[in-house]
């Protein structure tokens, strides 16, 4: 692991926590965390009307409006109570934020507060039992908490990954993979209602999004609204048909050419489009620059014609199948005759093999295939194609990119896509946005220290 040294900065509060107590200046989802997870010395607990508290539930945090946790179950006082609990910094924010007046807030159990500094009422006037922890919670999980939110590495806890155990970091990421599907499957949920509940329509969208990452998915998705699968599946038998109209239709046939093959796509996709009533997405929404010619969208385009005229199966095929290798075999496919010496039409180039590969192989699995499988199994109730895509992504080698070497770096090593896949999404979704208190090991570090 890399010898790292943590970058401890003087804490900032921002704009919503200027108010707080300078002796707990870390937000209320902190105190939050602490309560839930039971991170504070709970010997000889009690309210501050000196009830005796014991804590059998602490609840659990809830993000909607009303009360911070629910499912509370304690003992106050000898009786059992059940129920919610509210958590401020201080007792007198209660009123600061109108609870006072919200019946909402009837069924609150308990206040618990960092600092006890005013009696509050609920709006049918009972006065909550209250709990106060200063003094209560260690400082060093506020010094963690602190350089977690205030540190500048694109991984906050970098320099404590080696102190958390493994097998707790594996689970973790099985849970970041299936929560990344999830929030794919959303997206593909959309596509598909927009495509009239279309399921080939869908993959369609999806797989020409996947062919256009990392830069050119948006015009890729434009160019499926522009032209829909089964119009193309219409003329899957004349090869020179289906790559005009993917070219053509994409705006790469509107200059003039010299050359024969150009020409006769462009009068191909001419005649079709009158007959379709056909019009082409705009040029300029394509992306040439900082690719590798043999990304260009014209050479995936010009593949992609090649598979779709090539195979009877057409999509299908791509979704039957558990071993990876058998769906890089079908979309093992190369732009050959007038694409070998040319990446764009009417512009010669060297002479190359112009073939998919397989790095856009595992990409379109792992970005397109994969969360389609995952989606349509939730919205057409088929449990073995969620199974499948699972499968799919412990069979794949994880991508090669920067977020997974830089984890790699960390020594939290990626064995499969799905792993890569889940330490991107712990990257972008928890590390990014410092969500470490919802991570399960900025969690697991948190306990660590309580039990030091």
């Amino acid at each position: 692991m890399p010898n790292a040294e943590p970058i401890t900065l003087p804490y900032r509060a921002n704009a919503t926590d200027l108010l707080l107590d300078p002796a707990f200046p870390y937000g209320e989802d902190l105190l939050q965390f602490i309560w839930e997870a039971g991170l504070y010395n709970a010997a000889d607990l009690r309210t501050t009307g000196n009830q005796t508290l014991e804590v059998l539930k602490a609840g659990r945090i809830q993000p909607h409006g009303g009360p911070d946790l629910s499912g509370a179950e304690l003992r106050i006082g000898g009786q059992l109570w059940a129920g919610n609990v509210e958590v401020h910094i201080r007792a007198s924010d209660w009123n600061a934020h109108g609870h006072q007046h919200d019946p909402a807030y009837n069924n609150v159990i308990l206040h618990t507060v960092y600092r006890h500094d005013a009696d509050v009422r609920t709006e049918n006037g009972t006065a909550p039992p209250t709990v106060e922890l200063r003094g209560r919670v260690d400082e060093r999980n506020l010094h963690l908490h602190q350089e977690l939110m205030t540190a500048r590495r694109a991984v906050p806890c970098a320099p404590h990954l080696c102190t958390v155990d493994q097998g707790r970091i594996g689970l973790w990421l099985e849970r970041l993979l299936v929560e990344r599907l999830e929030r794919k499957a959303k997206e593909a949920e959309a596509i598909y209602r927009i495509s009239g509940n279309d399921p080939l329509e869908t993959l369609h969208h999806i797989l020409l999004r996947g062919l256009g990452k990392p830069v050119n998915s948006e015009p890729f998705g434009m160019l499926a609204h522009a032209l829909p699968l089964k119009l193309l599946l219409k003329y899957r038998g004349d090869a020179l048909r289906v790559e005009a109209l993917l070219l053509g239709q994409a705006g790469f046939l509107e200059d003039p050419f010299t050359e024969e093959h150009p020409q006769r796509l462009q009068q191909e996709y001419r005649w079709l489009a009158d007959l379709h009533g056909l019009r082409p997405v705009p040029v300029a929404a394509w992306k040439f620059g900082r690719l590798r010619p043999p990304n260009f969208p014209t050479v995936r385009l010009a593949q992609w014609a090649k598979l779709l005229s090539g195979t009877a199966q057409g999509y299908d095929g791509l979704l039957a199948q558990d071993d990876p290798a058998a769906v890089r075999a079908l979309l093992d496919v190369e732009a050959t005759g007038y694409w070998k010496d040319h990446y764009r039409p009417g512009h010669p180039s060297e002479t190359k093999p112009k073939r998919l590969g397989q790095a856009m192989a595992d990409g379109l699995l792992i970005n397109a295939i994969v969360p389609y499988l995952f989606a349509m199994g939730r919205i057409r109730g088929h449990q073995q194609w969620e199974d499948r895509a699972l499968t799919l992504m412990e069979r794949l080698p994880a991508e090669r990119n920067s977020i997974v070497r830089e984890w790699g770096a960390w020594g939290v090593k990626a064995g499969s896509a799905g792993q890569g896949q889940a330490l991107i999404e712990l990257r972008n979704r928890y590390c990014t946005e410092h969500r470490c208190l919802a991570c399960a090991i900025g969690v697991q570090l948190h306990r660590e220290v309580d039990r030091a």
